[in-house]
């Protein structure tokens, strides 16, 4: 069985080319928004400090409006769990300004600690599921996990070469350089981060036809089965509303539990 282990000795690592992690993923567009301080939040359920409290992180050009919208809190509050949703407008131009992970460390996760939040997941979509990600490479004593649904994980000639090495334990990287796509930031990392006592758990979700199928499969290759949730549908809130469906109907349930 694998997990997301907390290792100090990785500090170098992760603090060491972030900045440039996150902006290679992203455009010179005009949509992207200025990010106002402090990152903006709603909250999706009440505040209940001696529940889970779990952080949405939407995608691209998505709001957090859209979890409202797709029903996340609807489908926490059906089956009776304690857990808390409170969604963050963690939108592009965070990433763009390489903010994300200090934001989202000032304004949404220590604060929810201080207020008495034991437990604090990140569940984040596309964009906000490789946020996830960023974040538990960052910080991941401040994490009881992460659910990273359809993350993106490099571009197409990456995912090539990590398959024809015979998936992400077997593949080779050159030492990271600076101007290097996402994916060779993050995968060798992914791979470090195996099996360990102290255990940080990361579970993956996407849709089958989304077009980060092969790469979300090779992520899925290093976890327990149990943490692995692959719906059918493609990049949208229709297949990551199954997902998270299969994420909370899992016993015991990875973050909280019956009322």
């Amino acid at each position: 069985m694998h997990a997301f282990t907390r290792v100090s000795g990785l500090a170098p690592l992760l603090l060491a080319g972030t900045g440039a992690l996150i902006s290679l993923l992203l455009c010179s567009c005009s949509l992207v928004l200025e990010p106002p301080v402090p990152m903006r939040t709603i909250d999706l359920t009440p505040r209940r400090p001696g529940n889970c409290l779990v952080v949405l992180l939407p995608g691209r050009f998505a709001s957090p409006e859209g979890f409202r919208k797709a029903g996340f809190a609807n489908a926490v509050e059906s089956r009776g769990l304690r857990i808390d949703l409170v969604a963050a407008d963690a939108h592009l131009g965070y990433y763009k300004n390489k903010s994300v992970i200090e934001r989202l460390r000032i304004d949404v996760i220590e604060p929810a600690r201080r207020s008495g939040y034991e437990e604090i997941w990140i569940a984040g979509t596309s964009l906000g599921g490789l946020g996830g990600l960023i974040y538990l490479k960052e910080h991941p004593g401040q994490l009881s996990g992460v659910l990273a649904i359809a993350p993106f994980l490099g571009e197409d000639e990456l995912i090539r070469e990590i398959e024809a090495a015979g998936g992400p334990l077997l593949w080779k990287p050159a030492p990271p350089g600076e101007d290097d796509d996402v994916g060779r930031k993050i995968w060798p990392w992914l791979a470090a981060n195996r099996p360990g006592a102290e255990a940080v758990p990361l579970h993956l979700g996407w849709g089958t036809s989304d077009d980060f199928n092969r790469s979300n499969q090779l992520l899925a290759t290093m976890l327990p089965e149990e943490r692995v949730h692959a719906v059918a549908g493609g990049h949208d809130f229709e297949a990551w509303n199954r997902v998270w469906a299969l994420f909370l109907d899992r016993s015991p349930a990875p973050c909280g539990g019956t009322q």
